[in-house]
C-alpha cells in the first residue's frame, strides 16, 4: 500500500514515436535496454542495409523507452542525454512526458520491481511465450504519481540515497576484480606444475532427476548468472507458469552449468540452499566420478582463460548470444588436472576469499538494497 496518490500513466507519459526510414548507405547507431532496470546500453554502428528492419525507432533524451518484449522484467527506461539520436527497432515504443511530470522520478519508477510486477501481471508463462506489453497497456498501469513538488522531492531523495548504494557497488566490482585476478593467477600456477591431462565424462558423472510439473503446485526455480557470480533462487510459482521444458530436482555440492549461458561463466556449485528447487533442461549437474577432482576447484578453472577456451570449445557455432554447450561435447573434453592435494589448496583459498568477500559486500544484500529503498519512496516512507 502507498500512501501517494495512484494514477494512470497515461497522465504522466504520452505514446511518442520518431519513426526514420532507414537508407542503405547511411550509419545508425543502435542502442539496446537491458532487462531488471539496468537502462539502456550501445549495440555499435550499423549500415542501414545491414539490417532486415526498413524502418526504426529515433531515441530522444527524456523519453521513456520500453522493450514490449522484456517490460515485465524491467526492459524499460529514461533515456540519458548520451543516448539521445540513437536507435532502436520498431519493438521499443517511446514515451514523451507530459508536463507536471519530473523526469528523474519517472526514471525511478521504471527501475521499481513492484512497477514491473504490474506490467507482468496479465501476462502467461515464461521468457519467449510471455505476451508483449503494449503501449496502451503500460499506459494504463497505474503508479504513485504525486504533485511536481513530491515527485522533484523523492527524486532528490533517491538521487542521494542510490548514489550511496552505487557507490558500494563499484567498491565491490573493483574488489571482485582483484579476486578474479587471484583466483586466475591460483589456477594458471595449478595447472603449470605437476599435472595429468583427463577426460570431463572420466572424473565427473552426470546427475539429475526428472521431475512430473503438477500445474497446480508451486515450484521454486533457479538459474545461474553469467561471469561466475552464483546462482539465482526464483520465487515459488505455479506449474502452470513454467515453460514447457523439462524440469529436474539436483543434488548439493554438485558442478552446475547453464548450457546456454557456460560460454560466458554461467557456471557455479549447488549448495545446501538449493535443496528443495527444480532446473529446467537447460541446467547440466555433475558430481565427482571419483576422488580424483574437487567440483569447487573445477568451477573456478572452467571459468579462467584455459577453462572458458575449452567451455567455447564445445559449444555450438552459433552467434555470440545464441552459443549452446553440448553435453557430449562437454564431457569429452581433455583438461589439465592437477593432483587432488593442489586442487582442494586452490578451492579452500579461493572459497574462504569469496565468502569473506560476500559477507563484507554481500552481492545479494547489495541487490536488496536498490528495491528496498525504492518500495520506500514509492510507498510513501521517503
Amino acid at each position: 500500500m502507498t500512501t501517494l496518490p495512484v494514477r494512470p500513466l497515461a497522465e504522466a507519459l504520452t505514446l511518442e514515436i520518431d519513426e526514420v526510414k532507414l537508407e542503405g548507405a547511411s550509419k545508425y547507431d543502435i542502442a539496446g535496454v537491458y532487462s531488471f532496470g539496468r537502462g539502456i546500453f550501445s549495440r555499435g554502428t550499423i549500415l542501414g542495409e545491414e539490417t532486415s528492419y526498413q524502418k526504426m525507432h529515433r531515441l530522444h533524451k527524456g523519453q521513456i523507452v520500453m522493450s514490449r518484449l522484456k517490460a515485465f522484467e524491467g526492459a524499460i527506461c529514461l533515456v540519458p542525454d548520451r543516448f539521445d539520436e540513437t536507435f532502436l527497432s520498431p519493438e521499443f515504443p517511446t514515451f514523451a512526458l507530459r508536463s507536471g511530470t519530473e523526469a528523474r522520478y519517472l526514471g525511478y519508477i521504471c527501475q521499481w520491481p513492484d512497477f514491473w510486477s504490474l506490467l507482468n501481471r496479465d501476462s502467461k508463462g515464461l521468457g519467449a511465450r510471455r505476451e508483449r506489453v503494449s503501449a496502451s497497456k503500460l499506459l494504463s498501469i497505474a503508479v504513485p504519481l504525486p504533485s511536481l513538488i513530491e515527485q522533484c522531492r523523492i527524486a532528490d531523495k533517491l538521487d542521494t540515497l542510490l548514489g550511496r548504494a552505487d557507490e558500494v557497488g563499484v567498491l565491490r566490482k573493483k574488489i571482485s576484480v582483484l579476486q578474479s585476478g587471484l583466483f586466475a593467477s591460483l589456477v594458471d600456477s595449478a595447472i603449470e606444475g605437476n599435472h595429468q591431462t583427463v577426460r570431463v565424462g572420466d572424473v565427473l558423472r552426470f546427475d539429475r532427476t526428472p521431475v512430473e510439473i503438477d500445474s497446480r503446485r508451486e515450484y521454486r526455480t533457479i538459474g545461474i548468472r553469467s561471469f561466475g557470480r552464483g546462482i539465482i533462487r526464483y520465487p515459488s510459482a505455479p506449474g502452470e507458469n513454467l515453460s514447457k521444458l523439462n524440469y529436474f530436482t539436483f543434488p548439493k555440492d554438485a558442478l552446475a552449468l547453464s548450457n546456454l549461458m557456460a560460454w560466458e561463466g554461467g557456471i557455479s556449485v549447488t549448495r545446501t540452499a538449493d535443496e528443495g528447487h527444480i532446473a529446467s533442461n537447460r541446467f547440466f549437474f555433475y558430481l565427482p566420478a571419483n576422488d580424483r577432482a574437487n567440483v569447487s576447484y573445477l568451477r573456478y578453472f572452467l571459468l579462467s582463460k584455459p577453462g572458458q577456451a575449452l567451455i567455447a570449445s564445445a559449444c555450438s557455432a552459433g552467434a555470440e548470444r545464441n552459443r549452446t554447450l553440448g553435453r557430449k561435447r562437454f564431457e569429452a573434453l581433455t583438461f589439465p588436472l592437477p593432483p587432488r592435494p593442489v586442487q582442494d589448496q586452490v578451492a579452500r583459498t579461493l572459497d574462504a576469499l569469496a565468502e569473506k568477500l560476500n559477507s563484507a559486500y554481500a552481492e545479494p544484500a547489495l541487490d536488496a538494497l536498490r528495491p528496498s529503498i525504492l518500495n520506500a519512496a514509492f510507498t510513501g516512507q521517503l
